[in-house]
C-alpha cells in the first residue's frame, strides 16, 4: 500500500474516499471531533461531516487542503513494514535528518530514547503532538542527556497499535500550537471510537539469529448508551534485542582515519617501514611531506587500535615516560639497556612482550595488542516497553461531547556496553597513569621477578580496565498522561459555533542506572601489603612508591579488598563489588496546559465565508534533575553532576482567519479559489517576556486539478529548562578536528585564515606538525545555564503545488520549496567549535596565541616545552545565542493508483527531497555547511509500490541517498577517503488476509543485506540499515 502522501487535492481524495478504496494511497488528515451526536438533525450532521480540522489548524473546513505542506503515514504502512515503532516509520521518509535513536553510543541518562528531526535541523526544533495537543517530554534536563536540550518527546511512547496516521507539517505550525514548531509538527492521531476486539502477535529477527523483536497487543472498543458514548482501551508489549558492533563483520573490521605521519619521522624512527605493509587501507597513498603537497592528512587505516592501552595494562619507565625518547610518540617506552624491552600483563599476570601495531599516532595504531574499540561499541540498546491507552467520549446532550485521553507507559533501555574505566597517558586528571612500586604485592612472582631481573623499582601502568567498572547504562520510564476536556457546538445568531476546552497533565519520572568506580575505595584497595600469614591485605596507611593519579591517602576499611589490576580479568569478583557503586538518578518532567478555544464564521461575504478561531492557553513546563549523593559529590572518576530544578509558565493567546477571495461558484476564469490565510499567536512566558508568532499564505485554485500555496512564517524556539536553569557544570568533550592538525590544517570555513593563525600557533609552540590526542582522548570542560537567553526566532517561507489531473484517475503530483532561517541560535559551544572559533577567525593576534581572540581564551593548551605542547587540557564554555542556522529544500511526490478488474490493484508513489543548504553559524566565524553531508545527502528518494489481489498483498519499497561527504569543508589533503557511495535500502512484504477476521504479515527489511556505505565508523551515523537482512512476521485478528 502506498500511504505517505501529500495533503491536497480536496476533489480528487473526496472521490476516492466517496468510492471506499480501502487500498487507496494513505488517508488524508481526516477530522479530529467526534462523530456527531444522536438526535442531530439532517442539515447539523451534514455540516459535521464536511467541517473537519487538520494538522496546523483549528478551522473546520470542508475539504483536506492544507496551507502548509503536509505528508501522512498511515497505519496501514507501518504493519505492512513490520515496524513496531513510529519513529522507524518517520526516519524513512525523505527529509527527516539522523535522529536521537536506540542506535549507536547512548548517553548515560537517556538510554533507547526516539526523538525525531525533521530537516535535520535539530530535535528540538520539531514539536511532536498526539491528537493535536502536546505531550510530556522525556528528555532528562541535564547537561549529559541524549539530545539538544528541549521538549521533545519520545515517540516510543505511543504504540503502533493505536496508531491511525501520523500527520507530518512542514513549518507553519507556530501560531497553532506554540513554541518549537521550527521544522515543522508530527502530529500522531490515535484510533478512537473503536467497536470490537483486536489483538496481535508478532516475531522479527535478524538474518544472523539476533536483534529478535517480541510485539503483543490487544485492542478492545465499545460503544454505550445508544451509540452517545465510546471507549476504547489497548495495551501492547515491545521487546527488542540489542547487539553488539563486534558482531556485524562490517563494524569488526575496525577501519578508522587517522593520521598519516611525516615521511621524515617515519624514516627516522622505523626505517624499512612501508606504506605498503602499515596496515593502511590504500597502500598507493604515500606517507605525508608537509602541507601543499597534495597527500592527504589522513588516511583510512584497518583494525584501529589504542595502542598506548591495552586491556591488561602496558607498563612504561617513570624517568623517561609512555613514549622512548626521540620516537615522536610512536615507540611504546621501554626498559633494559636501550629501552626495547616493552611489557605488559597477560591475563594470567605475567609480563610478556608486547605488539603495539603499526602506529601511526601516539593514540592510533593498525593491528597489535591495544585496545580494540569496537568491543566497547554498540549498534543497537535492549528496549523493552509496556503501554497502556484509553480514549473515551461521551454525549452530554446532542451538542456536547466530553473526552478523555489516558497514556501510562513504561520501558526500560539498556546500553549493551559502553568505554571502560581508564588510566592512560592521553588522559588527565584522576584518568592519568598510575605509579606502582616493583613489590607490589599483588604482582604476580614471574612479573616481580622480571622487573628485578631489568632492574626496575618502579612503573607506570596503562590499562583499560574492561575487568573493572563495565559502565553500560540502563534507564527506566514511568510515564502518565490525561487529557480531559469538552468539545462542543451551538447556534447563534444563524451562525455555528464549534468550541474546545481541554486540560492535559503529563508526567515523566524516569530513573537511570551505571556502575561508578569509588575513587575513594580505589585507593584504598591499591593500598596492599601482607599480613603476618603473608597475604595481601589493605593498608591503612599509604604504600611507599605508589602514586594514584589526584593524590588521597587510604582510609580504614574493614571491607576493603585488595585490588589486582595487572592483568585482565585478574580483580577478584570481592574486590570488583568493593571498589564500584551502583549509581541512580532520577529526572522528573511534569507539562500542564489549558486550552479553550472558538470557532465560527465571522462575516457572510460574496465570496464565501470569513472563518476564524480564536483562544487562549496556559502551559506550563518544570524539570527536576537529580543525579544522586554520589555522582553529585563527583566521588567516581566522572566529575560532579549538578542537580537541576527550573520551570516555567506560558500565557498564549492565539487567533486565525480564513478569508475567501474569489466565490467558487463565480466560474471566473482561473479563480476556481481563493483563500487567504491568517495565524498570530503571542505568547508570554515567565522567564523571557513575550514573543509573537504569526503566518500568512494563500491558496489558489486556478483549476479544478492544481492548486497552489504558499506562506511566510515566524517561527520561535523559547529555550528548555537546561538552557535556563543549569548550575555551572563540568563536562568531557573531544575535540574533532582540531584546527591545527596536521590532517585538517588545510581545510576549514577559511582556509587561508586557518593557515595562517595556525603557522603562528606552531611558531608559538615550537612544533613543525602537530596532531591531537583530544580527538580521541576527551578534555575537561566547564558550562552553565543563562537565565537571560532569548527565544530563537526562524523566518520561513514555503510554496508550492498540488496537481490531480482529470484525465488520469488516481494521479497526484505535489512540488514544494521551503526555506527557513533561524537566528539568535541558543547553543552551548563545544570543545570542538571553541577550536574552529579560535584558529578560523580573520580577528587572530599572531602575537598572543593563547589569547589570540576571545575564543582562544576559553581553551586552554598545554605550554611550549611542556611535554606535550598545543594540546587542549581544558575548555569554559556556557549556553549563549548565536548566529543564525538557515536551511533551504526542495520536496517532490508523484503517486498513482489504479485498478484493474482482473489483476488486482496496483499503486507506485515516489517522494523525493533535495536540500539546497544547510548551514550552521554558532560564533560568527565559522559557518558548517552539512548540505551533501553523511545524514543531509543531497537527493534523497523513496519509491513505493503495492499490490492487492483478494485476500493476498504484496508491496516493496525503496530508499536511496545520494553519496556523501564526511566533511563537505575537507579537501584532497583532509583524507584519502572523502565520501561514501550512494546508498539503496530494499524493502519487501506480503499480507495474506484467511477471512474477515485474520490476517498474516510477513516483511523482510533490508532484502539485497547491504551494509552501509564503506567505510562505516560506527552506527547512529547517516540514516543507513546497520543490522542487515531481518524478517518480521505478525498475526492479527478481529473480534466483532
Amino acid at each position: 500500500m502506498i500511504v505517505i502522501q501529500n495533503i491536497g487535492g480536496r476533489s480528487r481524495i473526496r472521490s476516492v474516499l466517496a468510492l471506499g478504496v480501502a487500498l487507496a494511497l494513505s488517508s488524508p488528515a481526516y477530522a479530529q471531533q467526534p462523530e456527531p451526536s444522536p438526535g442531530t438533525d439532517e442539515t447539523a450532521e451534514a455540516t459535521q461531516l464536511d467541517a473537519i480540522i487538520v494538522t496546523g489548524s483549528r478551522i473546520r473546513r470542508a475539504g483536506f487542503d492544507t496551507l502548509e505542506p503536509a505528508t501522512v503515514v498511515s497505519r496501514e504502512y507501518i504493519d505492512e513494514r513490520g515496524l513496531t515503532n513510529i519513529a522507524d516509520a518517520l526516519n524513512e521518509i525523505p527529509g527527516f535528518g539522523v535522529g536521537i535513536t536506540p542506535e549507536g553510543g547512548q548517553a548515560t541518562f537517556g538510554v533507547g530514547v526516539n526523538f525525531v528531526d525533521r530537516f535535520g535541523l535539530g530535535s528540538n526544533r520539531t514539536l511532536a503532538l498526539v491528537n493535536g495537543r502536546r505531550f510530556v517530554s522525556s528528555n532528562p534536563p541535564t547537561l549529559f542527556g541524549p539530545a539538544a536540550p528541549g521538549i521533545q518527546v519520545d515517540l516510543n511512547v505511543v504504540p503502533t497499535a493505536m496508531v491511525e496516521r501520523i500527520e507530518n507539517l512542514a513549518i507553519g505550525g507556530a501560531p497553532t500550537y506554540g513554541s518549537d514548531a521550527i521544522a515543522g509538527v508530527v502530529n500522531v492521531i490515535l484510533r478512537k471510537d473503536y467497536e470490537g476486539v483486536e489483538s496481535g502477535l508478532s516475531y522479527g529477527v535478524t538474518e544472523r539469529g539476533d536483534n529478535e523483536r517480541y510485539n503483543g497487543y490487544a485492542l478492545f472498543g465499545h460503544n454505550f448508551g445508544d451509540g452517545r458514548g465510546n471507549v476504547t482501551f489497548s495495551m501492547s508489549y515491545d521487546k527488542v534485542q540489542g547487539v553488539l558492533q563486534k558482531e556485524r563483520d562490517f563494524f569488526a573490521a575496525g577501519y578508522f582515519n587517522t593520521t598519516n605521519p611525516l615521511a621524515d619521522v617515519i624514516g627516522a624512527v622505523f626505517p624499512g617501514r612501508s606504506a605498503a605493509t602499515d596496515g593502511r587501507y590504500n597502500p598507493d597513498i604515500p606517507y605525508n611531506t608537509g602541507s601543499g603537497d597534495g597527500i592527504p592528512n589522513g588516511v583510512l587505516i584497518r583494525n584501529r587500535r589504542i595502542w598506548t592501552t591495552p586491556f591488561g595494562g602496558l607498563i612504561s619507565p617513570v624517568d623517561t615516560g609512555p613514549f622512548r625518547p626521540g620516537s615522536a610518540n610512536l615507540i611504546p617506552g621501554g626498559f633494559g639497556p636501550d629501552g626495547e624491552t616493552v611489557l605488559a600483563f597477560d591475563s594470567g599476570g605475567s609480563l610478556v612482550p608486547y605488539d603495539p601495531g603499526s602506529a601511526f599516532s601516539a593514540v592510533d595504531a593498525s593491528g597489535g595488542d591495544g585496545l580494540n574499540l569496537v568491543e566497547a561499541g554498540q549498534l543497537t540498546s535492549d528496549v523493552e516497553r509496556n503501554t497502556f491507552n484509553t480514549t473515551m467520549r461521551w454525549g452530554l446532550t446532542d451538542y456536547v461531547d466530553v473526552f478523555l485521553e489516558g497514556t501510562f507507559y513504561s520501558a526500560k533501555g539498556t546500553e549493551l556496553t559502553d568505554q571502560w574505566m581508564y588510566n592512560a597517558p592521553l588522559f588527565g586528571g584522576l584518568s592519568q597513569m598510575i605509579r606502582f612500586p616493583s613489590d607490589h604485592p599483588m604482582l604476580t612472582p614471574q612479573a616481580q621477578a622480571t622487573l628485578a631481573e631489568l632492574g626496575v623499582s618502579e612503573f607506570n601502568l596503562s590499562k583499560a580496565s574492561r575487568d573493572l567498572v563495565t559502565n553500560n547504562a540502563s534507564s527506566t520510564t514511568d510515564l502518565g498522561r490525561v487529557v480531559a476536556g469538552l468539545e462542543g457546538s451551538f447556534e447563534l445568531g444563524e451562525r455555528i459555533f464549534y468550541w474546545e476546552g481541554s486540560y492535559n497533565y503529563g508526567r515523566s519520572d524516569s530513573r537511570f542506572f551505571g556502575t561508578s568506580l569509588d575513587q575513594q575505595k580505589f585507593i584504598n584497595a591499591l593500598n596492599v601489603t601482607t599480613n603476618a600469614q603473608g597475604q595481601p591485605v589493605c593498608s591503612p596507611t599509604a604504600i611507599p612508591g605508589l602514586v594514584i593519579p589526584g593524590g588521597g591517602t587510604p582510609v580504614a576499611d574493614p571491607d576493603c579488598v585488595p585490588l589486582d589490576m595487572f592483568g585482565d580479568g585478574r580483580p577478584s569478583e570481592a574486590a570488583r563489588r568493593y571498589v564500584t557503586e551502583l549509581t541512580e538518578s532520577q529526572a522528573l518532567l511534569e507539562q500542564e496546559v489549558f486550552n479553550l478555544n472558538i470557532s465560527s464564521t465571522l462575516l457572510e461575504l460574496w465570496s464565501g465565508p470569513l472563518l476564524y478561531n480564536i483562544g487562549y492557553e496556559r502551559r506550563k513546563e518544570s524539570g527536576l534533575f537529580d543525579p544522586g549523593a554520589f555522582l553529585e559529590q563527583g566521588l567516581g572518576r566522572s566529575v560532579p553532576i549538578t542537580p537541576l530544578n527550573g520551570e516555567f509558565t506560558t500565557d498564549e493567546f492565539f487567533g486565525e482567519i480564513v478569508l475567501p477571495l474569489v466565490n467558487p461558484d463565480s466560474e471566473l476564469p482561473g479563480l476556481k479559489k481563493l483563500e487567504l490565510v491568517g495565524k498570530y499567536r503571542t505568547v508570554d512566558n515567565t522567564i523571557n517576556d513575550r514573543a509573537n508568532t504569526y503566518t500568512y499564505g494563500l491558496q489558489w485554485k486556478p483549476a479544478n486539478d492544481l492548486e497552489l500555496r504558499g506562506n511566510f512564517t515566524r517561527s520561535i524556539r523559547a529555550p528548555a529548562i537546561t538552557e535556563l536553569f543549569l548550575p555551572q557544570a563540568t563536562s568531557f568533550q573531544f575535540v574533532t578536528g582540531d584546527p591545527c592538525d596536521s590532517r585538517f590544517i588545510n581545510g576549514g570555513p577559511n582556509p587561508d585564515a586557518r593557515q595562517r593563525n595556525c603557522q603562528a600557533f606552531l611558531d608559538y609552540y615550537g612544533l613543525s606538525s602537530f596532531t591531537s590526542t583530544a580527538a580521541g582522548a576527551s578534555i575537561q570542560g566547564i558550562s552553565g545555564g543563562n537565565p537571560d537567553l532569548d527565544n530563537e526566532r526562524a523566518d520561513s517561507i514555503t510554496y508550492g503545488f498540488t496537481w490531480a489531473p482529470s484525465f488520469l484517475e488516481g494521479l497526484t503530483v505535489a512540488a514544494d520549496y521551503y526555506k527557513i532561517e533561524i537566528e539568535s541560535v541558543i547553543s552551548n559551544l563545544t570543545a570542538t567549535q571553541l577550536a574552529s572559533a579560535c584558529l578560523d577567525n580573520e580577528d587572530f593576534n599572531v602575537a598572543d596565541v593563547p589569547n589570540a581572540n576571545s575564543f582562544c581564551s576559553q581553551i586552554t593548551r598545554n605550554a611550549p616545552g611542556s611535554s606535550d605542547p598545543g594540546q587542549a587540557t581544558t575548555f569554559v564554555s556556557g549556553f549563549v545565542n548565536g548566529r543564525y542556522f538557515d536551511m533551504e529544500a526542495y520536496s517532490a511526490e508523484i503517486r498513482y493508483r489504479f485498478d484493474t478488474e482482473r489483476f488486482g490493484q496496483f499503486g507506485v508513489g515516489l517522494l523525493g527531497y533535495f536540500p539546497q543548504e544547510l548551514t550552521v553559524d554558532n560564533t560568527g566565524t565559522s559557518p558548517n555547511p552539512a548540505v551533501d553531508e553523511i545524514g543531509t545527502s543531497k537527493r534523497q528518494y523513496q519509491l513505493l509500490g503495492n499490490w492487492q489481489r483478494g485476500n493476498v498483498g504484496l508491496n516493496l519499497s525503496a530508499n536511496y541517498q545520494s553519496g556523501a561527504a564526511f566533511n563537505i569543508l575537507d579537501t584532497d589533503e583532509t583524507r584519502d577517503i572523502l565520501r561514501v557511495d550512494s546508498y539503496w535500502l530494499l524493502n519487501g512484504g506480503a499480507s495474506y488476509r484467511f477471512n474477515e477476521n485474520g490476517q498474516l504479515r510477513l516483511a523482510i527489511s533490508n532484502l539485497l543485506d547491504e551494509d552501509p556505505p564503506f567505510p562505516g565508523f560506527g552506527a547512529g551515523i547517516g540514516n543507513y540499515d546497520i543490522l542487515g537482512r531481518r524478517y518480521h512476521l505478525a498475526f492479527e485478528w478481529k473480534f466483532y
